[in-house]
């Protein structure tokens, strides 16, 4: 890892951000298998764009690559129209504020998960995130509301946080980087029930303002919010448009939404 950071270059991130990939492929080290190929699109400023697929598609790979877990094998990442490869690695960091799908807390206080720092914590802030990321009524349980640790290994009065509430509390943390430039989100609401998913795409709106907002998830339904939807297939792009222009297509994309549609109308009947 540390190898790799010393190729970074020193330039920053300012402005709103635009993300392209110009014929971008990846293969992970020791493998020929390429898991994105000849991949381009853009991502304008402050756009909401969905990308969307089977399992093994690629999509988390795309996350890694957009915030430099991960080189390409071939092509380049243009973040501002600048290659991201002369990006400082820790101002390609700060950038984004970031959700993804498996959550583990640190066994610190619930403010120093949410801030990600043990110094000068907005602590209205922090409340702030966690309401709107739909966790007040866990605070409301706990006798030192955010000053609680999330252990019980150390402290008895520690707290332990169900899968789901992990994953609001990673909302939370992305609420309260208002700062960042992008926000991303790969399948932020897997471990949620129908209700507080339902919540949390009708407040994305307002957890992602101003903010370019990359949302990751293979259940189509999710996506509606968005402008823009790209669909990937076997590490390629194969539909884009939005969710109405794609069920137009009559395509992939209608097919996977139609497969999951007894899906989404048992959890209907269950809210």
């Amino acid at each position: 890892r540390n190898d790799l950071e010393s190729t970074w270059g020193d330039k920053k991130i300012t402005g709103p951000m635009t993300i392209e990939f110009r014929n971008v492929s990846f293969s992970y080290p020791l493998s020929s298998t390429k898991v994105l190929e000849n991949l381009s699109f853009t991502i304008k400023e402050r756009e909401k764009v969905a990308i969307v697929g089977v399992n093994g598609a690629g999509k988390s790979t795309i996350v890694s690559l957009i915030l430099g877990l991960y080189k390409p094998t071939e092509g380049e990442i243009l973040i501002n129209g600048m290659d991201a490869k002369y990006i400082d690695l820790n101002e390609r960091y700060k950038a984004f504020a970031t959700v993804l799908q498996n959550v583990e807390p640190l066994s610190v206080s619930i403010a120093e998960n949410v801030a990600g720092t043990d110094k000068n914590i907005d602590r209205k802030k922090v409340i702030d995130s966690l309401e709107k990321a739909g966790l007040s009524y866990k605070l409301a349980q706990l006798p030192k509301g955010i000053d609680t640790q999330m252990t019980r290994n150390i402290y008895e009065d520690g707290t332990l946080f169900s899968g789901g509430e992990n994953q609001k509390l990673a909302i939370a943390r992305a609420i309260y980087r208002e700062n960042s430039k992008a926000m991303i989100m790969d399948e932020p609401t897997a471990a949620l029930d129908a209700l507080a998913e339902e919540k949390i795409y009708r407040d994305l709106e307002k957890i992602s303002q101003g903010k370019t907002l990359i949302f990751i998830s293979h259940r189509l339904a999710s996506t509606r919010f968005c402008d823009r939807i790209m669909l990937l297939d076997g590490g390629r792009i194969r539909e884009k448009g939005s969710h109405e222009e794609l069920l137009a297509k009559n395509e992939l994309y209608k097919e996977m939404y139609e497969s999951q549609r007894k899906y989404y109308k048992e959890e209907d009947n269950e809210k």
